[in-house]
């Protein structure tokens, strides 16, 4: 099992294994927030105890127990909770989904985010490969994943659903191996 540190630190951010007290800022900035979700496969959540429950169920509480790992992503200057970053796991493969509140974005904070996971990947894990799908016209999200190391890989013709819209999406798998 390969299970990541708890905390990851970068120069304008913190990542920390999700706690519940994050959960009323997640909320409001980005879990709970209609535009956060164009590109996902899930809705918004519909009340503040839907981000606790995911908080409980992948984050610090069960943080050495399981394969599915959530971090919230932290502004450092207040560690004011702004979004989430999440890694599954699988025998040696890992998946990765992110996102950020909309007064985040333009910053270059998911990508400082992306790049701390990725520095714990190849630096001192052993997982063999990364992974994630991303919606053909989320170009701000295409651009991340380039930027964290990851490598468009295949289209993958309606692969998404996208809750949002009740369509189903063009996706492009990104993809980073161990050399």
């Amino acid at each position: 099992m390969h299970t990541p540190p708890a905390s990851l630190v970068t120069s304008r951010l913190i990542l920390r294994a999700a706690h519940r007290e994050h959960a009323a800022s997640l909320f409001k900035e980005y879990t709970g927030r209609n535009d956060t979700t164009r590109y996902l496969q899930r809705a918004a959540h519909s009340s503040q105890a839907q981000t606790e429950a995911v908080i409980d169920a992948w984050g610090e509480n069960n943080w050495a127990a399981g394969n599915r790992f959530v971090w919230s992503i932290l502004r450092r200057a207040d560690e004011k909770a702004i979004g989430l970053f999440l890694m599954f796991i699988d025998g040696n493969d890992a998946e990765i989904h992110y996102g950020l509140g909309p007064a985040f974005w333009g910053q270059g904070l998911a990508t400082e985010a992306g790049i701390a996971v990725m520095d714990w990947v190849t630096q001192r894990s052993l997982l063999s490969e990364v992974s994630t799908r991303c919606a053909v016209e989320h170009a701000a999200s295409l651009r991340v994943l380039e930027k964290i190391g990851l490598h468009r890989m295949l289209l993958l013709p309606d692969e998404l659903p996208l809750t949002s819209t009740g369509i189903r999406t063009d996706a492009w798998l990104y993809s980073w191996k161990r050399p």
